[in-house]
């Protein structure tokens, strides 16, 4: 697996099943959405401490995530979410927290087995997105192959523009240790990328998995004298549902303009997050979370 600096993007894969009634009934869908089957990942098996990520039975996650008390919907600043505690850190803890976003179709506590293993002493809170869709949920209602670029520009700025205020709302209801980190996956991905160039002062870090930046979002002046978060994505280069190419291109322009983006490829990665990619994704952000650790 070779990974290229900032031209590159993370494939997240997560096939869960399991589902919680949310607290209440979402709205429906404003348009219709163009999509076929649900973007969720398919879900690597929890790996012991130093054993290989392995795949596990769809049936043993909807067990694991069915049984587990955080998997339980809970509504702030309008945004329904799970919260989830990693690391072996109790609930009361002063932690750092980690916006984990689902992509098309899923839902937080399917999605929430991607960063149960995760190992580090986290906050992880993954909002639900506010449209119903099949079993799951849409954040907006175009799909990143739609040829309404600025549609699906709209849908993004606004699901991101709605996210903000609960994020700061999370952070300070909740004992938060240093600014959110942000990841997602598909839409989340682009989320995840809107909320790093929207709302630059309020997140530490960014890790889109499988996600873009439409240009009508993207900068178009070099950023201010400020510190700016990291923005690290990872994206298969065999994702067709997503593809790598204008991905490649929203990185581009933003390091033109003096933006700190990484972009790191996967050979042959679809749209999913393997074992290896996901292994990835847990460096990074304990990578990130130790950069903003205070100082001793």
């Amino acid at each position: 697996m070779r990974a290229r600096t900032r031209h590159g993007l993370l494939g997240l894969a997560l096939l869960l099943a399991c589902g919680q009634a949310p607290a209440s009934e979402p709205r429906p869908l404003s348009r219709p959405l163009d999509h076929a089957p649900a973007d969720r990942p398919k879900e690597p098996a929890t790996p012991a401490p130093s054993a290989p990520i392995a795949p596990v039975s769809p049936a043993s996650i909807t067990a694991h995530a069915a049984n587990t008390p955080a998997d339980r919907y809970r509504q702030l600043a309008g945004v329904e979410y799970v919260e989830l505690i990693t690391g072996g850190a109790a609930a009361e803890d002063r932690l750092p927290l980690i916006l984990a976003i689902h992509g098309l179709g899923d839902r937080p506590e399917r999605f929430a087995a991607l960063l149960r293993p995760f190992p580090t002493p986290a906050r992880i809170i993954l909002p639900r997105a506010f449209d119903a869709v099949d079993d799951g949920f849409s954040w907006f209602p175009i799909r990143a192959r739609s040829k309404d670029i600025d549609g699906l520009a709209a849908g993004i700025a606004n699901a991101a523009d709605r996210l903000a205020p609960f994020l700061a709302a999370i952070t300070a209801e909740r004992p938060t240790r240093g600014k959110p980190l942000v990841t997602g996956f598909s839409q989340g991905g682009m989320l995840s990328f809107a909320l790093a160039v929207r709302f630059p002062q309020e997140i530490s870090a960014a890790a889109p998995i499988g996600g873009w930046l439409p240009p009508p979002l993207w900068p178009t002046t070099p950023p201010p004298e400020q510190r700016l978060p990291p923005i690290t994505a990872f994206h298969g280069d065999a994702d067709n549902a997503v593809k790598i190419e204008p991905t490649r291109a929203a990185v581009q322009h933003l390091v033109g303009l003096g933006y700190p983006v990484e972009l790191r490829e996967y050979p042959g990665v679809a749209h999913e997050i393997p074992a290896q990619l996901r292994a990835d994704l847990y460096r990074t952000l304990t990578a990130a979370l130790a950069a903003q650790e205070p100082p001793r």
